[in-house]
């Protein structure tokens, strides 16, 4: 650092009161712990599992928990795709997640996107609510998944 850079720095902070104030943030620092770290990876693998599953039509049971209950615009579903708006032929475009972690337990939302690969079919956006679980034999599974779609207005007259 040359002279002239280190005395621009210096009046620069001396002009500015020289320290700085604390943050008056009135929100908490978020726990970061390796716990959380590893549920909430667990978690992102879980749901690209099944969500890469459900865009080819496969039934991806080492995601879920034998007795896990998967609701789709309010229809129980045991086959592929588990996602409400998902079909055959088309690809599910993951958007934000948002996961909390307490103990064993993970739960959150998914955004995502069925994107058709033939016209005249449309994209569909949709939401899920996932809940995961750390079994008793140490892994983990999908207990609950509650997906839905916006509705869409018959907007052909029929």
């Amino acid at each position: 650092m040359t002279f002239r850079t280190a005395l621009a720095l210096l009046l620069a902070v001396t002009a500015c009161g020289g320290r700085s104030q604390p943050s008056q943030n009135p929100f908490p620092a978020i726990p970061i712990t390796v716990e959380s770290l590893q549920a909430d990876s667990i978690a992102q693998l879980l749901i690209k599992r099944a969500v890469a599953a459900d865009a080819q039509l496969q039934n991806p049971d080492s995601a879920y928990a034998d007795d896990a209950e998967v609701i789709a615009n309010g229809v129980l579903r045991v086959d592929a795709p588990r996602l409400a708006g998902v079909a055959a032929g088309g690809a599910i475009q993951l958007g934000s997640t948002r996961f909390s972690v307490t103990g064993s337990y993970v739960w959150g939302t998914v955004e995502y996107r069925w994107v058709p690969s033939a016209l005249p079919a449309r994209m569909v956006a949709g939401w899920a609510t996932i809940v995961i679980a750390r079994l008793k034999d140490g892994n983990w599974r999908i207990l609950h998944v509650h997906s839905s779609t916006p509705s869409v207005a018959d907007t052909t007259g029929s």
